[in-house]
């Protein structure tokens, strides 16, 4: 990702003080783990009600459903 930032920036000539943000040391990646927990903690109706407002994004990126 970092590269590709540094790619677009150079392309857009942006000013060189201009960086892609460091990843925070707080951050933790999604897991299969974690996922399951919130799927698994989320209301059924909440989840029916967010799949046909995402359903593009599934379609286009191949998440599975």
């Amino acid at each position: 990702l970092n590269a590709d930032a540094d790619y677009v920036l150079e392309r857009v000539q942006s000013p060189s003080f201009i960086r892609f943000p460091e990843r925070q040391s707080w951050y933790k990646p999604v897991t299969a783990e974690t996922l399951h927990y919130y799927l698994c903690n989320t209301q059924r109706r909440l989840i029916k009600e967010l799949l046909p407002k995402y359903i593009l994004d599934f379609s286009l990126f191949a998440y599975p459903l």
